[in-house]
């Protein structure tokens, strides 16, 4: 039989991950389209045998909305009223970017008039008419320091540092869902083991959380379906997130069992 290569990215990456672990291993497509509800991957073992592999990403689609609109409309703007070098973080959901550009320079111009150089806590300085219409347009929090240049700048982020809140068992909560929502398929393997390979994205708050933040696996056991036998869990950009290189993270349990660390 000829192993054909996975075409999508997605299964690129779970195939390069997982022969990094187990060398040994075939991985091939199976999903060619031909049939509905067929599985991603083959792992062909060195004994002839197979076992089903589907790859899936979680990823949150709000954040990766807004930060295409960032792009877009771009995060930083040349101050005319505010004088102190401000970055604004944007709330979830947030979604008009450029009604926050328009209008934050002349709020933040204001909020220094009360005195204030930081809005972080939710109700901090809520006595501020200007915070509170920050916070309608979108802004979750907002700090300041002394401009280093001339013109001062406006720095628009997304909600990162929301990932700071996130549990740490909440991985297994994102596993669990996607194990629910690829079951089906699995189970119409026809494979004794049947493994679910899941690929957290970069806007991912609780991959963020697991892979860099708390950087081990939660106690807490995985609770799955009978299709599912082995979970993959990955972060592929390493544990200096993704604009540094470093090794991928890649997290594996069986069914009943707790995370190990492979690599």
């Amino acid at each position: 039989m000829t192993c054909r290569e996975p075409q999508r990215a997605d299964d690129q990456t779970a195939k390069q991950l997982v022969q990094l672990y187990l060398p040994e291993v075939e991985v091939c497509l199976h999903d060619d389209g031909s049939e509905p509800m067929m599985y991603d991957l083959d792992l062909w073992w060195p004994d002839g045998h197979a076992e089903a592999m589907e790859v899936t990403i979680a990823i949150d689609d709000d954040l990766l909305r807004l930060d295409l609109r960032l792009v877009r409309h771009g995060s930083m703007i040349p101050a005319r009223e505010s004088t102190r070098d401000w970055t604004l973080g944007l709330a979830s959901g947030t979604t008009e970017v450029r009604a926050v550009k328009g209008k934050a320079d002349h709020l933040l111009s204001l909020v220094e008039r009360a005195g204030v150089t930081r809005f972080i806590a939710r109700n901090e300085n809520e006595s501020v008419t200007a915070i509170r219409m920050l916070r309608r347009l979108g802004v979750s929090h907002g700090y300041s320091f002394n401009a280093r240049r001339e013109p001062p700048k406006i720095n628009i982020v997304s909600p990162g540092t929301a990932r700071h809140w996130i549990q740490p068992e909440s991985i297994n909560k994102v596993v669990e869902d996607h194990a629910r929502r690829n079951e089906k398929k699995l189970a119409l393997s026809g494979c004794d083991e049947r493994h679910l390979f899941v690929l957290f994205d970069f806007t991912s708050p609780e991959g963020w959380n697991a892979f860099v933040e708390e950087g081990e696996p939660p106690e807490m056991p995985l609770h799955l379906p009978d299709a599912v036998t082995t979970v993959w869990a990955a972060w592929p950009m390493g544990r200096n997130g993704p604009f540094y290189a470093s090794p991928p993270v890649v997290w594996r349990v069986r069914r009943g069992g707790r995370w190990e660390v492979l690599l």
